[in-house]
């Protein structure tokens, strides 16, 4: 999780074998140990992903992991897919 405002790199390590399982997890911990601290009044997250594979813009489990964090720590996610390629 790189945090452009801060400057910083937050690394998780895991071992789930689905890319958007692991990516929605990262986000999850990061907000859980660093985000809430660092931004109590944010009421929004922006995530920035790659367009394809398993967190690309139709992904089910991608939609349904990201709704999920979303009702878990109470803030809205926008999702800015790039393009692939």
């Amino acid at each position: 999780v790189y945090d452009i405002v801060k400057n910083e790199g937050w690394v998780n390590v895991g071992t789930d074998h689905d890319t958007a399982a692991f990516a929605v997890e990262s986000i999850r911990r990061w907000w859980l140990m660093r985000g809430k601290e660092i931004y109590p009044d944010c009421m929004e997250i922006v995530i920035t992903a790659d367009g394809g594979g398993s967190n690309g813009y139709r992904a089910r489990l991608w939609k349904t992991e990201l709704q999920a964090l979303s009702n878990e720590i109470g803030r809205s996610l926008r999702v800015s897919h790039f393009p692939p390629g």
